[in-house]
């Protein structure tokens, strides 16, 4: 796109959105800036993993459920992500559905089976707990925020979340960086394309209830506990 045609598109956003679409937009980089500081900053202060668990409540409490209560004008609203809407929602396909089912192989196969057998109660417990709470703040802030305040605006709805889905999560790998191959790159790609997947199921399904089960899932199958048992226990 020439820049003429950069400057029409953004003449004709702002005459078409909203300031609450507007600030929508600019949460996403302000957040990745706001919480790259914050974990290099808390673990300074509390060390790892206090510092590093400081830094995710705060994103979770503040960016992913009090901002997205703003944005949508209330926690009804907030709820109301997780019912099917008729008026947004179309019936989904098989491959709809596999958009849910394809990222739970990854934690199963190279997480949850090698590492089952040193599985224990608080691991087991603790990551249950991490997978509930992550999957279902994420989905509101990632997938629920977009499909609502942009109906029919797929770069807006789909893609830019995801990108900066995946952008965000060089705040928490500038401590802690991804051990498996390829490192933080892989890990960024990875969830650009899991962000990818469950905008895509969020649009077509009209709620972000069944993304939110896969994300619950995938990340107890991650089996995070392992992070902090031994330290919160």
């Amino acid at each position: 796109m020439n820049q003429t045609g950069s400057h029409n598109t953004l003449a004709r956003w702002r005459q078409e959105l909203t300031g609450r679409q507007w600030l929508a937009l600019a949460v996403p980089p302000l957040l990745t800036a706001a919480m790259f500081l914050t974990f290099r900053q808390s673990v300074a202060w509390f060390g790892h993993p206090a510092g590093y668990l400081f830094a995710f409540l705060l994103y979770w409490v503040v960016w992913c459920l009090l901002i997205p209560a703003i944005l949508l004008g209330g926690w009804r609203n907030v709820l109301g992500l997780f019912r099917h809407d008729p008026v947004r929602s179309r019936p989904v396909s098989r491959k709809t559905t596999l958009l849910l089912l394809w990222p739970l192989l990854f934690p199963l196969f190279f997480r949850f089976l090698p590492q089952l057998s040193e599985v224990n109660a608080p691991v087991l417990v603790i990551s249950i707990l991490l997978g509930l709470i992550i999957g279902v703040t994420e989905e509101i802030l990632w997938r629920g925020v977009y499909i609502r305040l942009f109906p029919g605006r797929v770069g807006l709805n789909t893609i830019y979340p995801s990108i900066m889905f995946a952008l965000w999560h060089l705040a928490p790998q500038a401590v802690h960086a991804n051990p498996s191959p390829g490192g933080v790159a892989s890990f960024v790609l990875y969830a650009l394309v899991l962000g990818l997947s469950y905008a895509t199921h969020a649009r077509k399904s009209g709620s972000i209830r069944g993304c939110t089960v896969s994300h619950c899932v995938h990340d107890i199958l991650g089996l995070g506990g392992f992070a902090y048992a031994a330290w919160l226990l």
